[in-house]
């Protein structure tokens, strides 16, 4: 992998509680490409096989991972479908956009990090045909039945990367909590971009959504889980979208949109309210998705007082007369 030049320039875009990026104009050099199997729609340098698709079940929800220190979200379907809600969720909210990036006419590769089920990845690769895209994840979860262009791979992104080629456009939303060394995870998107290239990154601020009011069960919740991922080194809400941890690695004409998602059905607009109706599903399925793992390994509660706790925030949510809201 080539070492990022020793002085540089660079240019970034826009993006929601996102942030866009561009690298300089100066020339990566060339390495070993990767093999890649185009029958199968999957490219690694891992197996997937083993321990890579043994999957623990920890308190009747699947994870990628059982280590002190795995991922802290769940895999199973319960989750895949709560995903694919959240792609729909982006869709209407961007009003139909996949990327805000200016790409060039015709991108040669697009990576996507924690691709998650897939969408995003699957509909890039319909949209730009002639593009590689490569989705990236710690869970075999995508589907099999996808464009020839697409291609999956188990991959843990805090690991150094082993792509043999750059791309014209890498993306990751949703990936709060996740690292713990956001500057690495950059470093490596600044080194794998080609010369004019793009970061994009999507991010929900749940650490403030809705304003909840002291002392309720929204705030109690959403408290746990700010201790809770501290604790463990990875960090929820938006602390990695700050322009200078991205203007330190090198991008420049860093960019970031905030817009704010409804939750529930309060709004008289239609198109809001069918957003916030298909967000309020997300949200509630989320509470348990997000804090299970996470509080009973970090804070040491039980999974029943996690279960009840998040079904007071749900009660909390369904019954409020306010018009809450997700920064995004």
């Amino acid at each position: 992998m080539v070492e990022p030049p020793a002085s540089s320039e660079m240019a970034q875009d826009d993006e929601s509680e996102t942030s866009r990026a561009i690298t300089p104009d100066v020339a990566m050099g060339e390495t070993e490409p990767e093999t890649s199997d185009r029958n199968s729609g999957v490219t690694s340098t891992k197996s997937l096989v083993g321990s890579v698709l043994d999957y623990p079940i920890e308190n009747d929800r699947r994870y990628c991972g059982s280590g002190p220190d795995s991922y802290y979200m769940p895999n199973d379907e319960v989750e895949q479908t709560r995903l694919n809600v959240v792609h729909q969720v982006y869709l209407l909210l961007l009003h139909g956009q996949l990327t805000r990036a200016p790409l060039v006419s015709e991108p040669q590769r697009i990576l996507d990090i924690g691709t998650g089920t897939g969408e995003w990845a699957i509909a890039m690769a319909e949209t730009y045909p002639d593009a590689d895209v490569t989705g990236t994840d710690l869970s075999a979860i995508q589907p099999d039945a996808v464009p020839s262009n697409v291609f999956f791979e188990v991959d843990d992104a805090e690991e150094e990367w082993t792509f043999g080629q750059s791309f014209d456009l890498i993306h990751m939303r949703n990936m709060s909590g996740s690292f713990k060394r956001w500057v690495a995870i950059y470093e490596e998107c600044f080194r794998h971009l080609k010369p004019g290239g793009y970061l994009e990154i999507l991010d929900f601020d749940h650490t403030q959504t809705a304003k909840p009011v002291p002392d309720s069960y929204l705030a109690i919740f959403l408290g746990a889980i700010r201790e809770a991922a501290e604790h463990s080194g990875r960090e929820w809400g938006i602390p990695h979208l700050r322009r200078g941890l991205l203007e330190e690695v090198g991008f420049e004409d860093v960019r970031r949109t905030a817009l704010n998602i409804p939750i529930g059905t309060h709004s008289a607009d239609a198109s809001q309210k069918t957003l916030g109706k298909l967000w309020l599903i997300c949200v509630l399925e989320g509470l348990e998705a997000a804090s299970l793992r996470l509080l009973t390994r970090e804070l040491h509660y039980t999974p029943t007082d996690v279960r009840d706790l998040c079904q007071k925030v749900r009660r909390e949510l369904t019954e409020s007369s306010r018009q809450l809201m997700t920064p995004l």
